[in-house]
């Protein structure tokens, strides 16, 4: 169970993760000014269904974090937290949204689910909660789960794994970190033995000293059985952290970061031998769409992982 607890009381780590978690689920999102309550208010779009010809729909977020209420007891979100009907139907013509989504790490008031649906037969606004529970359902999935290990590092278990199976014997989803690593296997169906060996390799990786805003990020990883190899698949990614403009150093050279990385060797006990293939990408963080395991990242990764 994960535990809301974790993230700050000033409500913006809530903001963060609703911000992460839509990423991960296939949303558009960016984020607005400050609005009338001094908070900031994200914005998604929902991309219609291609069958009913692909129309959009876009929703103002509320993100209200109560966990840390009442000394840490939590209360529901009243209607006092997000406002009035007409503020409501003001913030979503001022942002040119067709809906209300309220996200909050408790629940709403039953007071305020009636102004909700109240709002949507009156008005012809759509509104939508996502409270503590939904959120958490979210993020108990193969995209979620990497999000809620970077927001909830000790009830996630950040340090541990979760493995989901997928619609292939041989093909699995890893989460461990806070990295959404693609695995597969020659043939059988079991990954377990393999992932201390796994682990082993991404303790190296994270030992190794890079510049200020540069991360190698693990995409995918083959178990050649028939040969004793992994075969790896890397992310290099560089850029300015935040919205700062920063001069970036350049990133460390290939040869180098593969020799750290142990390519071409049989480096530990397990007597495996390692090949890595790594993409250098300079990335924006600033953006508002970016996304550190982005689908289009894992594209470049051979079918058969």
């Amino acid at each position: 169970m994960l535990d809301f607890h974790e993230l700050a009381p000033d409500g913006e780590d809530l903001e963060q993760l609703v911000r992460e978690l839509a990423l991960a689920l296939g949303y558009r999102a960016r984020w607005s000014g400050r609005g009338a309550d001094g908070g900031r208010d994200l914005l998604l779009e929902e991309s219609g269904d291609a069958l009913l010809g692909a129309k959009t729909r876009n929703w103002i977020v509320s993100c209200k974090h109560m966990a840390h209420a009442k000394d840490g007891a939590g209360r529901s979100v009243s209607g006092e937290d997000v406002g009035t009907i007409g503020g409501i139907v003001d913030a979503v013509a001022q942002h040119d949204a067709d809906g209300f989504l309220l996200a909050c790490s408790t629940q709403p008031s039953s007071a305020l689910v009636s102004r909700l649906e109240s709002i949507e037969r009156s008005k012809g606004v759509h509104t939508h909660v996502w409270d503590g529970v939904e959120l958490e359902r979210m993020l108990t999935t193969p995209r979620g789960w990497a999000v809620a290990q970077r927001f909830f590092p000790v009830s996630a278990e950040s340090s541990g794994w979760r493995v989901f199976a997928t619609s292939e014997p041989n093909r699995f989803i890893g989460i461990t970190r806070g990295f959404y690593i693609r695995i597969s296997n020659r043939h059988g169906s079991v990954v377990g033995f393999q992932l201390n060996s796994i682990t082993e390799r991404l303790d190296r990786a994270a030992s190794i000293d890079l510049p200020n805003g540069h991360e190698i990020r693990p995409r995918g990883v083959f178990y050649d059985d028939k040969h004793g190899s992994f075969v790896w698949y890397f992310d290099y990614l560089y850029g300015p952290r935040g919205w700062r403009s920063e001069e970036i150093e350049p990133p460390m050279d290939e040869d180098t970061l593969l020799q750290q990385l142990g390519d071409g060797t049989v480096t530990y006990d397990d007597g495996q031998f390692d090949s890595f293939e790594i993409t250098f990408r300079k990335v924006d963080r600033g953006h508002d769409a970016y996304d550190a395991d982005h689908y289009r990242y894992y594209e470049a990764i051979p079918r058969y992982v």
